[in-house]
């Protein structure tokens, strides 16, 4: 009986202590994103190509200034961030926004040495280069929040972002 109890306990214990290290990745409010980059022309453009590149999309303030916008993009509640996995030069894709501050217009950015994502505002930074928006320190870590992560879906030539 006394066995029983113990193993009971201790898996009590490690569902408290696994579900405490969980990192949300939902912190942004949920916005709409479709970005094609579907064409050979698109993607070759406007794409990631190697590792430790990115690249922004910013709808409302026109980032990148040439890209081809129409009523069917949209780039989620601050912006996405398209970037090439250091490990396997796959694309990913997040929101701009740092969900610690919650603004639209409060923004990541790559630092170029480290190649983490911070935010300027709180100083939290996260792993986007290969480890899925998680956070690296700062508010953000203490909080356990990530980034939020859109889906890059291979599609023709290049890709698609879409949440």
């Amino acid at each position: 009986m006394r066995i029983g109890r113990y193993i009971y306990i201790m898996c009590i214990a490690l569902v408290m202590l696994v579900s405490c290290t969980e990192v949300s990745d939902n912190a942004v409010p949920a916005y709409p994103v479709s970005i094609n980059l579907s064409t050979a022309g698109y993607w070759q453009t406007y794409g990631v190509h190697s590792p430790g590149t990115y690249r922004l999309f910013v709808k409302s303030d026109r980032i990148p200034a040439n890209y081809p916008y129409t009523a069917n993009t949209y780039t989620g509640f601050g912006g996405v961030m398209l970037v090439s996995d250091i490990y396997t030069n796959t694309p990913k894709a997040y929101d701009l926004s740092c969900p610690v501050e919650c603004k639209s217009n409060v923004r990541i950015a790559i630092d170029e040495k480290t190649y983490e994502a911070v935010c300027a505002s709180c100083g939290s930074r996260y792993d986007v280069m290969g480890g899925w928006g998680t956070p690296i320190s700062g508010k953000a870590l203490i909080r356990k929040v990530g980034l939020s992560r859109y889906s890059v879906v291979q599609k023709g030539a290049g890709y698609n972002i879409l949440n």
